[in-house]
């Protein structure tokens, strides 16, 4: 992690950006506090803003407006959802003008009509059905049973097969639901073979953004709170990524997942300020005026005048090191680790 030069803002390294949605810029219908008044800034500063979306159910216009609600600068071409890199892919498959069943919401009918290609509903007539010569599979809320029987029996002949995203749940204020990962696994169950997934984790999503940016993965930096879509599919995609604390995952996450973003940010605000790194000194770990050393019973915490952020990035970083060579006993180590990470939660949530 953290590759810039100590005290100097990221936003001077880059110039484009990737930023998720929810957990970042909003979360639900309420908007995350700063962050629309910071990308207007970075707006201001010249960085280009793309918003990348597994959200394959809405139109970009819709989501846009979404975005603008709460204050921040966007239009529809500023939104690249996982609709559109399905589409993509299948455009670059098939002959231009061909049948596609649109198998979800209005964001996949939409994306293949940009595309150049002729959607079809799984409600559709049987002779409009016979000419279909792919699927995209995205979420949809009024899906039905007989919706999936169409597309098996079509995805039964070796059609191609997209699907936009593969997020098992669903997000909702009452819980979790299931997501379009569920319904590809019903079909895939019963079809015994499984689609091409182009939204994140995987790179097609991101790549598309960078078209969409017109600029380099070496200039472009990607925001997101989630470890193991958007931070993951950031790195599966070659871009530094910075993971922002506003979202669901927090330290704990961190220590069981396999990606690492580049920086840690507290929230939006952290891209124009200028970002401490952490570094080690003995057995140390320092970030501005934080000072955080690895203990049998978890972490030595000095904070001083330093910022929570600055105290998590110091933290993570020892924890990390202590996950990556561990002292003691696995199951001592593990449980110091556990302790840490859990004190580092606890910073968080008290902000």
């Amino acid at each position: 992690m953290d590759t810039v030069e100590p005290l100097e803002p990221l936003v001077t390294a880059y110039d484009g950006l990737v930023c998720d949605l929810d957990g970042v810029v909003y979360r639900g219908s309420d908007a995350v506090p700063g962050a629309a008044e910071a990308l207007k800034k970075l707006v201001d500063r010249g960085m280009r803003v793309v918003y990348a979306t597994n959200n394959a159910s809405r139109v970009p216009a819709e989501v846009a407006a979404q975005i603008a609600d709460v204050g921040a600068p966007a239009t529809a071409s500023d939104v690249v959802s996982s609709a559109q890199a399905g589409a993509a892919r299948l455009a670059e498959q098939l002959e231009p003008g061909s049948a596609v069943l649109a198998l979800g919401g209005a964001g996949a009918a939409e994306a293949l009509r940009d595309a150049g290609l002729v959607p079809v509903d799984p409600g559709a007539d049987a002779h409009e059905l016979e000419a279909v010569r792919a699927v995209l599979q995205g979420y949809g809320k009024q899906l039905r049973v007989s919706d999936f029987e169409t597309a098996a029996r079509l995805l039964t002949t070796g059609l191609p097969w997209v699907a936009t995203n593969d997020d098992a749940t669903l997000p909702l204020p009452w819980g979790q639901s299931p997501g379009n990962g569920a319904y590809v696994d019903l079909l895939a169950s019963a079809l015994r073979r499984r689609p091409h997934v182009v939204g994140k984790p995987h790179p097609p999503l991101y790549r598309l953004a960078l078209e969409r940016l017109g600029m380099p993965a070496a200039r472009t930096l990607a925001v997101g709170d989630r470890l193991a879509t958007d931070i993951a599919g950031a790195e599966a995609a070659g871009l530094d990524s910075a993971w922002v604390l506003t979202g669901v995952d927090g330290p704990s996450e961190l220590l069981a997942a396999e990606a690492r973003p580049t920086y840690v940010l507290g929230s939006l605000d952290d891209l124009l300020r200028p970002y401490a790194v952490s570094v080690r000194d003995g057995d140390t770990w320092r970030c501005g005026a934080a000072r955080v050393t690895p203990a049998h019973d978890g972490l030595r915490i000095e904070q001083g005048s330093a910022s929570v952020i600055e105290v998590v990035r110091a933290g993570l970083a020892a924890l990390l090191a202590m996950r990556d060579d561990p002292a003691g006993s696995p199951g001592e180590a593990e449980k110091s680790i556990a302790v840490g990470a859990e004190a580092l939660d606890r910073l968080l949530d008290d902000v």
